[in-house]
């Protein structure tokens, strides 16, 4: 398998994790949709794109979701609320020759907005500065700024619909105002090797185990090798250690773990586990899991061993 293929499997297998359990789609369905307050609706509205930045018109009436989100995200909804969706304001807008869809999505704090927000962000992505984070294709614009994440697709007129696209994200970009700054839900990832705008932030069954939420991933690239760096953060240490051992049981159930030489404390290897090769560790109130750790990668593990701060 190529590194490029075997680090897609790897983020599949991070994000697999965020679909529905059986029958838990169908409970959501048959659940009664949360009401949107009047002022949380009201607020949404002021920020969808207006004059002066942006002249197109609506094309319909502005519909809203929350916990019935699947209704316009058909197999798509859970992510969005495992993550804590507050609400969804959709609307479509004519402009010119260009038909705009508007979706902002209020996740209800950075930290959640950053997590869906990453959950679908690619570092192959063309970022742009615009919101606190954003990134543009052709007919699609998507950006991340405090508690929303905005996306916005176009049809149309090919040559007119890139300049729509960014007039209707600057209207909700002023409107929103604060830009502020990316999350960083962990701030002690090594700098070296790191792949931008790789981070990403897991609220439900990292590596398909609930007691590792939350998690957060970075991706690293050594010498053409795509490695994948995963922390998951417990309330004490003790409970760390907990993790630790039921991750170690886990793992010895499909294969053999074999003790890690040349680091302080307990550090084991697995390559037996449906995610591949594996080291984990924990220190203070951290779990670190290394997937697809680099060949000779001592230099590179002593020096994450080192980073890892509470």
């Amino acid at each position: 398998m190529s590194e490029s293929g075997a680090a897609t499997r790897t983020l599949l297998l991070l994000l697999a994790f965020l679909s529905p359990l059986p029958g838990q789609q169908a409970e959501r369905e048959a659940a009664r949709p949360a009401a949107i307050p009047t002022a949380e609706r009201n607020k949404l509205g002021d920020l969808l794109p207006a004059p002066p930045e942006f002249s197109g018109k609506p094309a319909a009436p502005a519909k809203f979701y929350s916990t019935d989100l699947y209704r316009y995200l058909d197999g798509g909804a859970d992510a969005y609320l495992d993550y804590g969706l507050v609400a969804l304001i959709h609307r479509e807008f004519k402009a010119g020759n260009v038909d705009l869809t508007v979706d902002i999505y209020d996740m209800g704090d950075r930290l959640r907005a950053f997590g869906i927000y990453s959950a679908e962000r690619s570092p192959d992505y063309v970022f742009i500065p615009i919101g606190t984070e954003g990134h543009v294709d052709v007919g699609s614009l998507g950006f991340l700024q405090d508690k929303y994440y905005v996306k916005l697709s176009a049809f149309g007129d090919t040559d007119r619909a890139a300049t729509q696209l960014e007039k209707a994200a600057r209207s909700i970009e002023a409107r929103i105002g604060t830009k502020g700054f990316v999350p960083r839900p962990v701030s002690w990832f090594p700098v070296a090797w790191q792949v931008a705008s790789s981070q990403k932030y897991i609220v439900k069954a990292p590596l398909g185990h609930d007691y590792l939420a939350p998690a957060t991933t970075m991706l690293y690239r050594i010498d053409g090798h795509d490695t994948t760096v995963l922390a998951s953060r417990a309330l004490t240490p003790e409970e760390a250690a907990l993790r630790l051992g039921k991750l170690k049981e886990d793992s010895a159930r499909s294969g053999a773990v074999t003790a890690v030489a040349g680091l302080p404390g307990e550090v084991w290897r697995s390559g037996g586990s449906p995610e591949g090769e594996m080291v984990f560790f924990a220190r203070g109130r951290y779990v670190v899991v290394v997937l697809a750790p680099p060949a000779d990668g001592d230099a590179f593990l002593k020096d994450l061993y080192s980073h890892v701060k509470d």
